[in-house]
């Protein structure tokens, strides 16, 4: 029997905004005990296709050969997710480079997954950094609105690097990919 692992594919970005994500998470820890991603992500990304999947060796060769170079990314700022338990979250511009992309990566690897998440299924798919999630609530918002208002302006960030990130428990990084 083949053991089944959670994965995802992520593009890692670098500059003021990764520095930013990183401080806000410190302060939502320190002053409002906001932790449950910052604890559980193991560096700041956007998803591009996540699931089951069993041969993840496989699929990082597939990767290597998709020939993406480094871009810059915008984002207008931070979102939320109006669900039961919001999602605080730094949106993305989708840019027609970013689309390139993400169809790109799709349409190379969505066969080695058995079972692709919900929310990276190309039809629901928008890109997004979580910044916080499962452990605050609506009326946190106004105080967390003024502990990190420095995310909630317009950003680039340069897209550096795409992972496989392993998600079966904690998200961990097993494979990187440095873009040219």
């Amino acid at each position: 029997m083949v053991l089944m692992k959670n994965y995802a594919i992520a593009l890692g970005f670098e500059g003021k905004l990764y520095d930013n994500l990183i401080k806000a998470w410190q302060i939502l820890e320190k002053k409002m005990n906001i932790k449950y991603i910052s604890t559980r992500r193991s560096e700041p990304h956007i998803d591009i296709i996540g699931g089951s999947i069993q041969n993840v060796e496989k699929l990082f060769k597939i990767l290597k050969k998709i020939k993406i170079k480094k871009f810059k990314l915008k984002s207008p700022g931070v979102g939320i997710l109006a669900n039961n338990e919001p999602n605080l979250y730094i949106r993305w511009e989708q840019s027609a480079e970013l689309l390139k992309i993400v169809n790109l990566i799709n349409k190379n690897t969505s066969y080695f997954f058995n079972r692709i998440g919900k929310f990276t299924n190309s039809s629901l798919w928008i890109p997004i950094t979580t910044v916080a999630y499962k452990d605050f609530n609506y009326s946190d918002l106004n105080l967390i609105f003024h502990k990190v208002n420095f995310l909630f302006t317009k950003h680039y960030a340069v897209i550096h690097s795409i992972y496989l990130i392993d998600y079966t428990k904690n998200q961990i990084i097993t494979h990187k990919i440095n873009l040219k």
